[in-house]
């Protein structure tokens, strides 16, 4: 099994995909959704049936937020934008994919594809078949 654990640094973006994506979803304003969303680094954490992504939060105590997912089973996440979106995550080889409902019911599916220490990362909107695009890496242990 595919181990995501590790510190994740963002190093290809395709913006365009992003903005369009995000005005898929109804967000007002997709230049602003993506500065929101294009933090750069966050951490994962992955203990097999149980998933946490660590994010940058200025407003959280130690300026950092976990989101905590089940394999398998439907939770809620609150992402970067504060809305809290229905997720259900599932694991296929070196993947993980979150099929995703947000409040104003757009339905997106978004992909984590580990190659070695590169991770694929799409959000693919349902209703229109837009697909944002990122390439992230894991920063190598300093020990």
């Amino acid at each position: 099994m595919a181990d995501f654990t590790g510190k994740w640094r963002l190093v290809e973006i395709d913006e365009e995909s992003f903005v369009k994506f995000f005005e898929a979803m109804g967000a007002p304003d997709g230049r602003a959704a993506l500065q929101i969303f294009n933090v750069g680094e966050h951490e994962m954490v992955d203990k097999g049936d149980v998933v946490i992504l660590r994010i940058p939060d200025p407003a959280a105590e130690g300026g950092q937020r976990d989101i905590e997912f089940k394999v398998g089973e439907e939770g809620v996440g609150v992402g970067p934008f504060g809305i809290p979106v229905k997720k259900f995550v599932t694991r296929e080889g070196n993947k993980l994919i979150f099929e995703e409902t947000a409040p104003n019911g757009q339905k997106h599916t978004t992909v984590r594809e580990l190659q070695g220490d590169k991770m694929l990362f799409s959000k693919r909107h349902h209703g229109t078949g837009v697909t944002a695009r990122a390439v992230l890496m894991r920063e190598k242990s300093k020990l």
